[in-house]
């Protein structure tokens, strides 16, 4: 396989070479290379703390993650263009890799062997990436049609799913974009793909959810930007998936400046309804950023206070509360170590942001994470909270981004999570756990 990535490395740099001669070709090639070390001390993505004969997994991974994204960008004239990327996503070392636990990450009935479908975070081999149509006929209109990213705002409830391996949100939609200045709004509709290192998802193919949004931007430079949206879930075609009854609704509205007279202020609510498998959903979730920058201070510290909040409830109620973040990405709001997302969490946060040189953002940040409703809840499959207790612990991350150039970027990331009321995992009190990863990005 190494021989093949090299072969196509090789083609991708010969055909780059050849689009930029003087007169510039409509034909572009484009290579993205991301390379991620992880050391894992204590858990990994399926266990925490366990360390019995059967452990899922190794707590003290060491691997190497390898995503490799390469395609064309083809712009015939300055209304149209067409994207295509091909992506390979692999996992040196990681012991919870799919030819390991063919299982793991199977989403399926608990007490059927099928039907199912895949969703792996770190690997999928040779899957097309994205591959669309951009057609813009003026500059207020752009329409898009085929397998892209669709984010927008803070990536709470629209997120790209960058960080992981295999990218959580692949869209396969109809896209259409309303612009004047820096004003615009948004109609999307299609569904998302699944992540199965065995199975080529074509486009609107293989589906794990179908649904779609609205999200606009009303600038306002002197005061607050206001940010309105919805979302809509169902359930999408792959098997298992395509028999389970959904539907779900999610409407609300950001209001954010990120400088207003140097304080930063960011507030996020949003309402959940409709219903799964016979029971109404009525849930929450909100999201309040209050800060300041120092632009008078060396290294021009932004200093904040953060809270996310996302309602939870019990399995047997006859209401559905816990909150579900919709296609909201995870790791830089809920702590880099993965181990709670915005649903069923109190999260509070206290955030140093540091600009040292230009091209590098450092963010040392401490999070508290409660669960509000802890009864039914177990992360990890091992972490329990204690009876009448909803103090899952504390996160410490120090995050490091350095982009070089237009064509280098490198990240460090250090993870310290100590446990809070959880009960005895193994018949022994659970253990701090800790997580490094450094990242190396290369884009043509």
């Amino acid at each position: 396989m190494k021989i093949a990535e090299n072969i196509l490395l090789f083609l991708v740099l010969f055909m780059n070479s050849l689009s930029s001669e003087e007169e510039k070709s409509p034909l572009r090639f484009d290579l993205s290379m991301r390379y991620r070390m992880e050391a894992y001390n204590g858990f990994n993505a399926k266990n925490y703390g366990d360390n019995s004969p059967k452990r899922i997994g190794n707590l003290n991974d060491k691997l190497l993650l390898q995503r490799i994204i390469a395609g064309f960008t083809y712009e015939p004239n300055s209304k149209i263009q067409v994207v295509t990327h091909i992506q390979d996503s692999r996992a040196f070392g990681w012991s919870l890799r799919n030819s390991v636990y063919p299982d793991l990450f199977k989403v399926k009935d608990p007490n059927t062997e099928k039907p199912y479908y895949i969703m792996n975070p770190n690997e999928e081999f040779f899957e097309l990436y994205d591959g669309f149509v951009d057609y813009k006929p003026n500059q207020n209109l752009e329409i898009k049609w085929g397998r892209q990213k669709i984010s927008y705002g803070d990536y709470r409830i629209f997120g790209p799913g960058e960080w992981g391996n295999t990218g959580r949100w692949n869209w396969d939609a109809l896209k259409v974009s309303l612009k004047k200045d820096k004003d615009y709004v948004d109609f999307f509709a299609g569904g998302t793909k699944i992540h199965d290192p065995k199975k080529t998802a074509l486009p609107f193919t293989q589906t794990e959810f179908l649904g779609g949004g609205i999200y606009a931007h009303m600038d306002n430079k002197d005061f607050i930007h206001i940010e309105p949206f919805y979302a809509h879930k169902q359930r999408g075609t792959a098997d298992y998936i395509n028999k389970q009854d959904m539907k779900k609704h999610w409407v609300g509205f950001r209001l954010v400046n990120e400088n207003l007279y140097h304080f930063v202020l960011d507030f996020n609510y949003t309402k959940e309804f409709g219903e799964e498998k016979s029971k109404n959903i009525s849930a929450f979730g909100y999201f309040l950023k209050f800060g300041y920058q120092f632009f008078t201070f060396p290294l021009q510290p932004i200093f904040s206070l953060r809270k996310s909040y996302a309602s939870g409830g019990k399995k047997n109620d006859p209401e559905i509360k816990t909150f579900d973040p919709a296609y909201g990405a995870q790791d830089k709001f809920y702590g880099w170590m993965n181990l709670v997302s915005w649903s069923n969490l109190d999260d509070r946060e206290i955030v140093l942001e540091l600009f040292p040189i230009k091209g590098m953002w450092i963010e040392i940040k401490y999070n508290q994470f409660f669960i509000p409703a802890p009864e039914d809840v177990i992360l990890l499959k091992t972490m329990k909270l204690q009876k009448e207790k909803n103090y899952l612990g504390s996160e410490t991350d120090v995050y490091c981004r350095y982009s070089i150039n237009e064509h280098y970027q490198i990240t460090l990331v250090v993870g310290v999570f100590q446990p809070g009321k959880l009960q005895p995992i193994n018949g022994e009190n659970p253990r701090d756990a800790t997580w490094l990863a450094f990242q190396f990005l290369y884009t043509l």
